[in-house]
């Protein structure tokens, strides 16, 4: 006897094992399940587009979309379409959402949806998009946590462009580089309390706009480095706007104190010197130095007491900073905090208007290699008197053109008082403070923090060649779907379906620790999350 009438006799003299032919399903509810799921919705987004194709991080833009209903029955619910900046024609783990809208419920088969959305670029690099000249992607995704029950679910996102995702070419702002092509002084040879007329030149060497901002006159004995106490402010310059390439020519009288400061005392021969943004409107790496030369952003000067002043500096201040507070934990690249201290006029003196920089430092705490984060001016402080300073700060999310720097390091920040030595101290040692260390890191897993492009530099003509093919790219874009505000309820012509996104290009780069201040930590993810305007 063969096997299968083997297991057949079997099954005929064994009880309970049921009938020897197969029992047969009901069609009914086959057909039932077919018909309700052909009735279902099958929600798409059909189009979308920005209102530019050049940004850079942070930056706002103007999303509009549409989303259609491709399936066989109206939505009775609302739900969402999230949008992302992405670094892949699609949505991946790497995406980070910035905003979404809400679609109402009553969506009819066949109907189509516009919807607009102010939105920002993160402030820092999407992982895996280069910073300074990479391509970011806007994508949406329809109905993320399925609370409208559809027939397919697959179309919901990365369809690709131009249907749920659309291409920005990140393009860093052009910088401004003011330098100092004139300086002089009509009486290189003069006395303390005396007025003389500095004539001065600025020219914006850089391929951006400069915004108003103010050149700073200093005094720095002969031998002895520019910076620190040495170098004395004696007075400043408003230097207008500037597009590039363009020159400001000034002649400003400048009166010197009637007593040499202290800190310079007992020195007559001084180096003049102009330093062209002191707001660091232009360039946040501080100290900004004169780097020109003499006859550009250098003079020599001879400066000595007349026989005939009857001048005194009196009793003198003594400015001092205390203990500084900044957030603790963890501040991310382009993040604002807090950060807190009190400054304090400990001598006898009298001492007017000055101000108090905020500068990031390395773990080491020291301004020589700093950034510049902002600046408050105090009025002025009786003696014994202390005022407490509670400042709102920003970490760039653009370091100065050629300075690198790890994603993930330890960080300060320092308070200097005076920092142009402006007041004539008893001391000036205890001007500056410093907070406890603090960790500074990107999202994500980019490696380095953004840079600023180089001053002065002009795109190359491959550059431009390559953003006009993009231009054209986009206009043939924009006449294949047409405007998205034109498309209200007109049905769209193909069924959308998922495509693969192409994987995308890393281009990281390896960061260099600013003067070897800013320490490398294991590298760990975090996580951003954008919000809508």
């Amino acid at each position: 006897m063969s096997s299968p009438d083997r297991r057949a006799a079997g099954r005929r003299r064994t009880p309970g094992r049921g009938p020897a032919h197969p029992r047969l399903e009901p069609l009914e509810g086959r057909a039932l399940m077919a018909a309700h799921g052909g009735a279902l919705p099958d929600l798409v987004n059909s189009a979308i587009a920005v209102s530019t194709g050049t940004t850079d991080w942070g930056n706002g833009i103007e999303i509009q979309g549409r989303v259609t209903n491709q399936g066989g029955s109206a939505t009775t619910t609302a739900f969402p379409v999230v949008l992302y900046a992405s670094p892949v024609r699609g949505v991946n783990r790497l995406s980070v959402e910035i905003g979404q809208v809400t679609i109402p419920a009553g969506l009819a088969p066949g109907q189509s949806i516009p919807y607009q959305l102010s939105a920002s670029l993160p402030e820092t690099p999407v992982p895996s998009v280069n910073s300074n000249g990479g391509t970011v992607y806007v994508a949406a995704w329809v109905d993320p946590t399925r609370v409208v029950e559809e027939s397919n679910y697959h179309n919901n996102r990365d369809v690709g462009p131009p249907y749920d995702s659309t291409p920005i070419t990140i393009s860093p702002p052009k910088p401004a580089e003011l330098v100092g092509t004139t300086l002089a002084v009509s009486s290189p040879t003069t006395t303390w309390g005396s007025t003389v007329t500095v004539t001065a030149q600025v020219t914006n060497k850089g391929s951006g706009a400069s915004p108003p901002t103010t050149a700073l006159l200093s005094l720095t004995p002969q031998g002895q480095s520019f910076g620190g106490p040495t170098s004395v402010g004696v007075g400043t310059i408003p230097i207008p706007a500037l597009a590039p390439y363009q020159t400001y020519n000034v002649a400003e009288n400048i009166t010197l104190p009637a007593v040499e400061p202290l800190s310079i005392a007992n020195y007559t021969n001084f180096g003049l010197t102009m330093v062209q943004d002191a707001n660091y409107l232009t360039n946040q790496l501080y100290p900004n130095q004169p780097d020109q030369g003499i006859g550009l952003d250098q003079a020599a000067m001879t400066i000595t007491t007349s026989s005939t002043s009857t001048a005194t500096a009196g009793p003198l201040p003594d400015l001092a900073a205390s203990s500084v507070v900044a957030a603790s934990g963890t501040i991310r690249w382009g993040q604002s905090f807090q950060a807190s201290t009190t400054v304090q006029k400990l001598g006898q003196g009298a001492a007017g208007s000055f101000q108090v920089f905020f500068i990031l430092t390395g773990q080491a705490g020291s301004v020589n290699n700093g950034i510049y984060l902002g600046q408050t001016t105090l009025s002025g402080l009786a003696p014994g008197a202390s005022q407490p300073i509670d400042q709102t700060l920003t970490l760039p999310t653009r370091l100065p053109a050629g300075v690198n720097l790890n994603s993930v390091g330890y960080g300060r920040v320092a308070v200097v008082v005076d920092p142009n030595n402006m007041v004539n101290e008893t001391l000036k040692t205890n001007n500056e403070a410093v907070s406890a260390p603090f960790i500074v890191r990107l999202p994500g897993n980019a490696s380095t923090v953004p840079t600023q492009a180089t001053p002065g530099a002009i795109p190359s003509v491959q550059t431009i060649a390559q953003q006009t093919r993009a231009r054209e790219r986009a206009a043939a874009v924009a006449r294949r779907i047409g405007r998205v505000d034109t498309l209200v309820g007109v049905r769209h012509p193909i069924k959308l379906h998922r495509h693969a996104a192409p994987p995308s290009n890393t281009i990281l780069s390896t960061g260099l620790s600013l003067a070897n201040e800013l320490t490398r930590l294991p590298h760990q993810v975090v996580s951003v999350v954008g919000k809508s305007l």
